[in-house]
């Protein structure tokens, strides 16, 4: 929809904020050129933000002006108990405040109608939501009969018991009708563990989302057992889904700022995604959430022990923990991470303030480099695997390859890399996606992927396609060939408020300008990041720029092998200058504050409102 009433593609936030400010730089609103709607239908209006906010404002009001001044009919559909995007503005008031905030541009008043009548959900899983999490309260009703849910109960460190288990519930449902989703899959700890065993030992196809910043690919999932993040998955639905994470831990790592007397929304979403069965894992080592009932636990469910443990799983510790807001570093921070989850303004904001980013236009559309971001991994049962990250990674690889004869991007040591093919050939080409496959397994600590193209080829990226693209790493570092340092890793102590924490990351290279000894410490040095991606984002630019202040520095390049596109980008303000940028980054990740009041939230919406009505006229 913003595509259509801007003219172009609106790809994410970060172009949409761009297209809301030429909006009010050239005081005109936009215009919808398409016919009219007698009804806009609102949908998930609980994940409504400030910019969503005006982007609806203005394009309610563009199709009046294109209906001759008479107003559609809106439906404001949601579920604030499924607001889980508060790290990207969202705010279930959008939802529950509709007709005070939508009614000032609507003329019809609305009518308030409650659905709560669930088609997913059988009825022992609604029991069991709501007298184990929702204290008793029918918050959703349901005909549909299906069995109880299952808890199993197991030792965090007998990953292989709890796979077992796991294994025969998926077999009966069907890999490609199983998700198991948690508040992150990322992190080391059983689910990976659990993962890797129903992969190798019990030949389970299985999806790992390793980037829950970005949608589940319907192509890759397909035919699989799904493994996501409660975010990714919300909105899908699985015969079988299986639950990891949902104990008082919760507390500990997703929700300090959260009162723990009530369900968390984050929590709900992931009770009510199974169409059929679902499963708690619980883990010995853990409590419950301390506003579950155990007692409603053991009356609505089916409890699977696998401990020694013969008795009942112990009631949790009572609710009233103080909420934790404010900064919270973690003891170590990964530079790769740092930047995610962190709204896009709020980043632009940042990076406009602390660097200086001259941008070189990228290649035209035809000169693009085109690898295929998903290939096929099994004909027969029609599987497809996610291979966009494995490409910069053999691009990057190529080329130190080519320069230095090491392969450090790839952590493979001299004796591998003599057995190395021509990597002009296809032999050798695909012998590095293969390594690029394994090291992404290693890294990431999932196996699925690794083992699910055992047989494959690996021949999705053409020798020429390579050559290219190591053709212009040459072009733009080739001068500085003998002075390059590839993956360097660097860490870095870091203090904010007192609070201590680690940063620690590797450098794709470290450059010195030809004409200078790099023995002796002449010269200027540069760190560049080399991507393979769509487009260049700040989010990549603060991740070149932590590694120039890491390193001390004075400039980051980065460099899109794919289209050409080149930044180079210098701090306004030196090495403190990054320190400041690195500082803010670190308070918008880690700080946690309360929502705003009530009061604030509607006049936010009001300004928001009056910035929309006055386009067009003289006073803005």
């Amino acid at each position: 929809m913003a595509g259509l009433l801007f003219g172009t593609l609106v790809r994410d936030d970060g172009i949409l904020a761009e297209q809301r400010k030429g909006v009010f730089d050239r005081n005109e609103p936009p215009r919808w050129s398409s016919a009219p709607f007698d009804i806009i239908v609102l949908d998930e209006f609980q994940d409504c933000t400030e910019l969503l906010f005006w982007l609806i404002n203005c394009f309610i009001l563009a199709n009046d002006q294109k209906a001759g001044g008479q107003s559609a009919r809106l439906v404001v559909l949601g579920d604030e108990r499924q607001s889980i995007y508060g790290f990207r503005g969202a705010d279930d008031r959008y939802l529950t405040s509709a007709p005070e905030l939508l009614g000032p541009i609507s003329p019809y008043p609305f009518v308030r109608a409650q659905l709560n009548q669930s088609f997913r959900l059988s009825d022992q899983s609604v029991r069991f939501i709501g007298d184990t999490f929702l204290s008793g309260e029918s918050y959703i009703t349901s005909s549909k009969p299906g069995p109880k849910p299952i808890v199993l109960r197991c030792y965090l460190w007998d990953s292989y018991a709890l796979a077992e288990q796991l294994s025969t519930l998926i077999k009966r449902y069907g890999a490609k009708n199983t998700a198991i989703i948690a508040p992150a899959v990322r992190k080391r700890g059983p689910l990976r563990n659990v993962v890797n065993i129903l992969s190798e030992q019990f030949s389970v196809p299985i999806a790992v989302s390793i980037d829950d910043e970005v949608p589940l690919d319907d192509r890759v999932i397909e035919g699989k057992m799904c493994v996501s993040t409660i975010h990714q998955f919300k909105g899908s639905e699985r015969d079988l889904v299986i639950l990891f994470g949902l104990d008082s831990s919760f507390f500990e790592y997703f929700g300090r700022d959260l009162p723990d007397d009530r369900c968390p929304n984050e929590v709900f979403v992931a009770l009510t995604r199974a169409v059929e069965q679902l499963v708690l894992v619980h883990h010995e080592e853990e409590k419950l959430m301390p506003f579950a009932s155990a007692e409603a636990l053991y009356e609505t469910a089916k409890v699977v022990n696998i401990t020694r443990n013969r008795d009942r799983i112990e009631p949790p510790d009572a609710p009233g923990r103080p909420l934790e807001r404010g900064l919270t570093l973690p003891r170590s921070i990964a530079v790769r991470d740092m930047a995610r989850h962190i709204k896009d303004e709020d980043l632009d904001a940042i990076v406009d303030s602390h660097l200086c980013i001259r941008a070189l236009s990228p290649l035209p559309g035809d000169e693009h480099i085109g690898l295929p971001d998903v290939v096929i991994s099994d004909k027969g049962k029609r599987f497809h695997e996610a291979v966009s990250d494995l490409n910069g990674l053999v691009v990057a690889a190529a080329f130190e390859h080519d320069i230095a004869e090491t392969l450090n991007t790839l952590d493979l040591d001299k004796s591998e890399t003599d057995t190395i093919p021509a990597v002009c050939s296809q032999q050798g080409v695909s012998w590095l996606c293969r390594k690029a496959c394994d090291y992404e397994a290693d890294v990431s600590g999932y196996l699925p992927r690794s083992i699910q193209m055992e047989n494959h080829a690996f021949d999705w990226i053409e020798p020429d396609d390579l050559a290219l693209a190591r053709n212009r790493l040459r072009g733009e570092l080739g001068e500085s060939a003998a002075n390059l340092r590839f993956e360097v890793e660097t860490t870095k102590r870091l203090s904010i408020d007192g609070q201590k924490s680690q940063l620690l990351g590797r450098a794709d290279i470290v450059a010195t300008s030809s004409g200078s000894d790099g023995n002796n410490g002449g010269g200027v040095k540069s760190v560049w990041e080399i991507k393979f991606v769509s487009q260049l984002s700040n989010q990549h630019a603060i991740q070149a720029c932590t590694y120039a202040y890491l390193l001390k520095l004075p400039c980051a390049i980065l460099y899109n092998v794919r289209d050409g596109e080149k930044w180079e980008i210098t701090p306004r303000d030196g090495q403190e200058g990054l320190r400041g940028m690195i500082e803010s980054v670190l308070r918008l990740k880690y700080t946690t504050k309360g929502k705003m009041s009530d009061e604030e939230f509607a006049e936010m919406c009001a300004k928001v409102r009056l910035e929309v009505l006055n386009l067009g006229s003289s006073q803005q």
